[in-house]
């Protein structure tokens, strides 16, 4: 079976633009007019599950879909990561709820996957203090070291660093 890598974040972090950058202009989305102008400001939103395909070096592929940002699509977790073999957890860490919401979806996805190995990034600038005290609290939080990486989601290389460490922590 093809590997699953699922992104998750909330509405308007970017995680169709992450998904786009890993995987070209090949991308499925679900992206609809955004009727919720008070949760964000953006034009679209993400209603539904999106696809891509990373082409790995040795001509495999890794399959890779994000999750709505909205909780009423929480529904669609389960089945995304039935088969997945990792999370990237996309936040914005200058936002006063990030540890929070970040510390719950670990933990939701740890019960719905154990073992996942799942990798969070902050797809906000944030000053480098912030990003090493994000990671102490959120491990403490979480009882576990999770990875914090601070990515720019726009940027193809930086993106695929981020799939790099989410392997460096899958378990054998």
């Amino acid at each position: 079976m093809t590997p699953r890598v699922v992104l998750f974040g909330p509405m308007g972090i970017g995680k169709t633009t992450a998904i786009r950058a890993l995987c070209g202009d090949t991308v499925v989305d679900c992206d609809v007019p955004n009727l919720d102008v008070g949760a964000h400001h953006k034009a679209t939103t993400t209603v539904g599950a999106e696809f891509g395909i990373v082409c790995l070096s040795n001509h495999e592929e890794l399959h890779v879909y994000g999750s709505p940002g909205q909780e009423r699509f929480g529904f669609l977790r389960q089945w995304l990561l039935s088969s997945a073999v990792g999370t990237l957890v996309l936040v914005d860490i200058n936002q006063p709820g990030a540890l929070p919401y970040a510390t719950e979806l670990v933990a939701q996805l740890q019960r719905l996957v154990p073992g996942a190995a799942t990798v969070v990034l902050s797809a906000r600038p944030a000053p480098q203090p912030m990003l090493t005290s994000f990671s102490r609290q959120l491990a403490d939080h979480a009882g576990m070291a999770i990875p914090v990486l601070a990515v720019d989601v726009r940027e193809p290389d930086q993106m695929f660093n981020a799939l790099e460490l989410l392997v460096a922590v899958l378990p054998d």
